[in-house]
């Protein structure tokens, strides 16, 4: 039987009857779930915080496979019915930690407040940097969705959605570029913005997922940022904006977010 379709006898869905379509919430748990979702307090917010901590633990040290939700509340020192208070599987959970690494990306490269200069250079070295460092801190999470991924077609199909967003973010990025003519008008968008994407992520991946260091210390990480941003400048034919006023318009605002186009 395929890897993905096997259950582990641990992880069997409580609470739920099957259904054509597959598992249906049923029962007190699944109740619970969707009233704490609904409104969740502080306790539950805790606990359930918990058990993310405890689940990211346990596929650390022992991988996907070899866990089973007895071995996550026992991390987390809770009983077994209250992990079923909060989420419906081991794969529920799992989905639950995969979402943060696009989360943090989103909070700490695309919407982050940049500085107000206006200078795209500027504003791409610090998204590469940024990058970096969600990769650099969430490496336990990067490696466990590859991990994953290697067999789960669904896991892997969310990978490439995700690829792709970033993909055209990136080249819509060089458009603007393109259009306020502070980039080559030559280059190909969508080709080169695939490539940087790849260049950017495949790197960043080696260095802290792979273990791959050139640089041995986060102290050093502005080397390699210095350098990734070196080869999208050059890729792009990036140059440089006059420092704008402390204080620009509303669409130069609009403009600099946009220009955080990391993956």
């Amino acid at each position: 039987m395929p890897a993905q379709n096997r259950r582990d006898r641990h992880d069997l869905p409580r609470g739920k009857e099957p259904t054509r379509g597959g598992w249906a919430p049923t029962g007190t748990s699944a109740g619970r779930r969707a009233t704490l979702i609904a409104s969740p307090g502080a306790k539950a917010t805790r606990t359930r915080q918990r058990l993310l901590d405890a689940a990211r633990a346990v596929f650390a040290r022992r991988g996907y496979l070899d866990t089973n939700v007895d071995h996550i509340v026992t991390e987390a020192g809770l009983a077994r019915g209250s992990f079923y208070t909060y989420f419906e599987s081991k794969t529920d959970i799992f989905g639950h930690l995969a979402a943060l690494i696009d989360q943090r990306v989103e909070r700490a490269v695309v919407s982050f407040d940049r500085p107000r200069q206006g200078d795209p250079v500027a504003n791409l070295e610090l998204s590469n940097r940024n990058y970096l460092a969600v990769v650099r801190d969430n490496a336990d999470l990067y490696r466990l969705v590859d991990q994953v991924a290697a067999y789960d077609d669904t896991v892997y199909k969310a990978r490439l959605r995700s690829r792709q967003r970033h993909v055209a973010r990136v080249a819509a990025s060089i458009r603007r570029w393109q259009a306020r003519g502070l980039a080559d008008p030559g280059i190909d968008t969508d080709s080169t913005a695939a490539a940087l994407v790849t260049m950017l992520s495949g790197s960043a991946q080696c260095l802290y997922v792979g273990g791959d260091h050139y640089d041995n210390h986060h102290d050093d990480d502005h080397q390699a940022v210095a350098t990734l941003t070196d080869i999208w400048v050059r890729a792009c034919g990036l140059t440089r904006t006059p420092t704008q006023p402390a204080q620009p318009d509303e669409q130069q605002r609009d403009e600099q977010q946009r220009d955080g186009c990391q993956p």
